[in-house]
């Protein structure tokens, strides 16, 4: 009998699906469970985990005296007493941070994605100890490839709190104090009744300060609006006002605030928070102020600065790591720009300037005035930050040389500063220049370029309140130098290179021809004949001096008219700035009354000296006396008889602005003859 083969039933295969559903809801009820456990433990377990690992990541002990909490509801809080977080060992305050009690809540979500926001924050009896050594190091700085950023907090309620910061670089030392905030951290519904005050007192670079104020509006920013701010603060004869409101109590971007600052001297502010700020005259400026990302934004600037006004706008951008470098970049604009107020950007004290008007720029140097500037470049500060400035000024206000159209481009990038252009119109021609000074090197060098456009003189006398009949003369020229030295006065002073001024052809009167060169006998003969505004042709002139290590020699001064020609010799200084000059007059008619000789020009750049009684001169009267004595008082006038006989001059050199050379000399003899 055969067996009919048995078939094996088939095994149930596995619900794989239902496993994964089972594992989830596994997965699940662990993850409430330890949920619930740390919901009702309120992490107190992880205390000692806490401390361990705070420790090891900053470098330095991180305690817990009192409660300790860290759980999530649903986002993560945190509740401390009696934290403690050590300063280095080298700092004066033994504490970076302590707090009787501190409170906090952060979005997982956002700090799971590097978004460090602080919804709420409580700080009961904190005392902050933040230190910065003269070598640079810092308190806040801990080990780790990233720097340390204070996280954005929305909400805060501070009470008995206290922060000192002690800074060795700009010595200085500053404490704040921050008022109650009515309310308690007791989770959803919690009302805070009141403004957080703070006030604060310190010194920062030798001057002491006080500020205080409030942020006005804890409510409104406690069910999310914005916080309201005023702000006081009085330094060094300085005054800030700041009213507007916050997005949040330390969110800046979106920022809405109008700032007021005023004071005796804008460079003192700037010393205070560690920046360049030009010198100037008393001074009351505002702006709004706003940030977005890295960038302080100040619009809508509007005041003046002495007697001129101010108006543009500013952007500041920060420096995001310690190789980057704080940017400022702006346009400027004065209708009206008063010149005494340029005085304290070249160096001029402002306090004299403001006292004494233009007689300010004066100082007494050995016995002696002096008049170009001693102040010091600020050289190492120009290295902290880079800037670009764009500045007009319609009209520059002189009392005399009517200026205006001022334009200067300013460039700061690497301690290298440059002004270019720095132009404006003068009396219907133009000055341009371009001036660069490299406070990177030691000492600092400075390179002057400047140029002069045709200036014509008519318009130049009439500034200064003389007839301008008659004269359609003009002038060019440029300045080259280059000097060594961190002031005005230094760099002059070592400075070598060429001045230049060129007078193409063109009419003055009569009357100043001849008095230049005492011609006695024409001038009355020009008075007698009625011809004193009589046009006197100018073939060409040049005023020229080669500068060596600060001393400039005339190189050479050279005038030819119709009626003469003059030569001037001898030099200036720029180091005691003093002045050994002369100029003579050569006539080209006969004069029987002549007192031809050089006329000197002496003292010093603040207090010139013109003295027409010569040596020459007065040999000249000693030998018409004992003509007088020997023969007859008529003889005494052959000693001021000028034959006259003075050829023309080769105006081409002159034109092309050349050096007074042998060689130049000898073809102008040869092209008289």
């Amino acid at each position: 009998m055969e067996m009919s083969p048995t078939i094996a039933e088939p095994r149930p295969r596995p619900r794989i699906g239902l496993r994964v559903v089972q594992g989830l809801v596994l997965l699940l009820v662990i993850l409430v469970g330890v949920y619930v456990w740390q919901y009702v433990t309120r992490g107190r377990v992880f205390k000692a985990t806490f401390e361990r690992i705070a420790s090891e990541k900053i470098g330095r002990p991180v305690r817990v005296a009192g409660d300790f909490q860290l759980y999530l509801d649903p986002d993560l809080r945190f509740h401390a007493e009696g934290l403690t977080l050590a300063n280095p060992g080298w700092a004066k305050n033994p504490q970076l941070f302590a707090a009787r009690r501190i409170d906090l809540d952060m979005p997982v979500w956002k700090l799971l994605f590097g978004d460090q926001i602080v919804n709420n924050l409580v700080i009961d009896g904190g005392r902050i100890g933040l230190e910065r050594a003269a070598d640079g190091r810092t308190t806040w700085t801990f080990p780790g490839p990233s720097e340390f950023r204070l996280p954005v907090i929305d909400r805060a309620s501070i009470s008995d709190t206290q922060l000192q910061f002690i800074d060795a670089v700009k010595r200085a030392n500053v404490v704040l104090t921050f008022g109650d905030i009515a309310g308690v951290s007791n989770g959803a519904g919690q009302k805070v009744a009141g403004p957080l005050t703070f006030t604060g007192k310190g010194t920062a670079y030798g001057a002491a300060f006080t500020l205080g104020g409030s942020l006005t509006t804890p409510n409104e920013a406690a069910a999310g609006g914005k916080l309201g701010l005023v702000l006081h603060a009085r330094a060094a004869e300085t005054w800030i006002d700041m009213a507007g409101t916050l997005p949040g109590a330390t969110r800046f971007d979106g920022a809405d605030l109008r700032v007021t600052v005023s004071g005796g001297n804008l460079a003192t502010p700037g010393k205070l928070f560690g920046i360049v700020l030009p010198a100037t005259r008393p001074y009351k400026l505002a702006a709004n102020l706003t940030k977005d990302g890295h960038q302080y934004r100040f619009t809508h600037i509007g005041g003046y600065f002495g007697d001129s006004d101010l108006a543009g706008h500013l952007t500041v951008t920060s420096a995001t790591t310690s190789k980057d470098r704080l940017k400022i970049d702006g346009v400027l604009s004065s209708k009206v720009l008063d010149s005494l107020d340029v005085g304290p950007l070249v160096g001029y004290s402002p306090e004299k300037l403001d006292a004494e008007g233009g007689a300010g720029t004066i100082v007494k140097i050995n016995g002696h005035p002096q008049i170009l500037p001693d102040a010091p470049l600020a050289s190492e500060e120009l290295k902290t930050f880079d800037a670009r400035i764009d500045y007009t000024a319609a009209t520059v206000r002189t009392g005399t040389v009517p200026i205006s159209a001022l334009k200067l481009g300013l460039t700061l990038d690497h301690a290298r500063l440059s002004l270019k252009p720095l132009a404006f119109d003068l009396a219907g021609g133009r000055l341009s220049s371009e001036i660069t000074i490299n406070a990177a090197t030691t000492p600092v060098a400075t390179d002057y370029d400047i140029r002069l456009s045709q200036v014509p003189l008519k318009r130049l006398l009439t500034s200064f309140n003389l007839d301008d009949a008659g004269a359609t003369a003009s002038m060019r020229g440029r300045a080259q130098l280059k000097g060594h030295g961190d002031t005005v006065h230094k760099s002059l002073a070592s400075s070598s290179g060429r001045i230049v001024l060129v007078f193409p052809a063109g009419t003055l009167w009569v009357r100043n021809i001849e008095l230049a060169k005492l011609d006695i006998q024409n001038f009355i003969t020009a008075f007698l004949g009625k011809r004193l505004k009589k046009p006197t042709e100018i073939r060409c002139g040049i005023v020229a001096f080669t500068v060596t290590g600060g001393k400039a020699v005339a190189d050479p001064i050279l005038f030819d008219t119709t009626r003469a020609n003059y030569r001037g010799s001898g030099s200036f200084d720029f180091a005691d700035e003093s002045l050994k000059m002369s100029v003579e007059g050569k006539s080209k008619e006969f004069s029987l009354f002549s007192g031809q000789s050089p006329i000197g020009i002496n003292g010093w750049f603040a207090a010139p000296a013109i003295n027409p009684i010569s040596g020459e001169l007065v040999a000249r009267g000693g030998a018409a006396v004992a003509l007088g004595v020997v023969a007859t008082p008529l003889a005494a006038v052959l000693a001021f008889v000028d034959f006259g006989g003075e050829k023309n001059t080769d105006c081409g050199p002159i034109l092309a602005a050349r050096r007074d050379t042998a060689e130049s000399r000898a073809k102008n003899a040869v092209a008289k003859q």
